[in-house]
């Protein structure tokens, strides 16, 4: 199957996975397969990364204002959503360029239910 992917195929379906270029992707007039399928999963991650961002600063504003334990968790928080939507997207860009089809962990459903074709 990767044979038949060609170069320009597989860096559309990897630059879904960098924020805000997706739409890139989603806006191109070309789209096979394989890259809708990247395409999907790169905006069901970045819908998840706002998502998340607004929930951080939900948090920093209500538990964050309590003097140092708050300040803790804002940061842990920041960090662990930082590294884990970062390892998401090395691995779906990495795995896009090598002409892989994969399925997000978790967001797989979601991203199904993204309507681009």
């Amino acid at each position: 199957m990767s044979d038949a992917i060609t170069v320009r195929e597989r860096w559309l379906a990897a630059i879904c996975y960098v924020p805000l270029l997706v739409f890139i992707t989603v806006l191109a007039t070309r789209r096979t397969d394989f890259v809708a399928r990247h395409a999907r999963q790169g905006f069901a991650l970045l819908l998840t990364e706002v998502v998340g961002f607004f929930f951080i600063r939900i948090i920093e504003g209500t538990l964050g204002q309590i003097p140092v334990l708050g300040f803790l968790v804002v940061i842990l928080l920041n960090l662990v959503f930082f590294l884990a939507v970062l390892a998401v997207s090395v691995l779906g860009f990495t795995r896009a360029l090598f002409g892989e089809d994969w399925r997000l962990p978790y967001l797989d459903d979601l991203a199904d239910k993204v309507p681009i074709n």
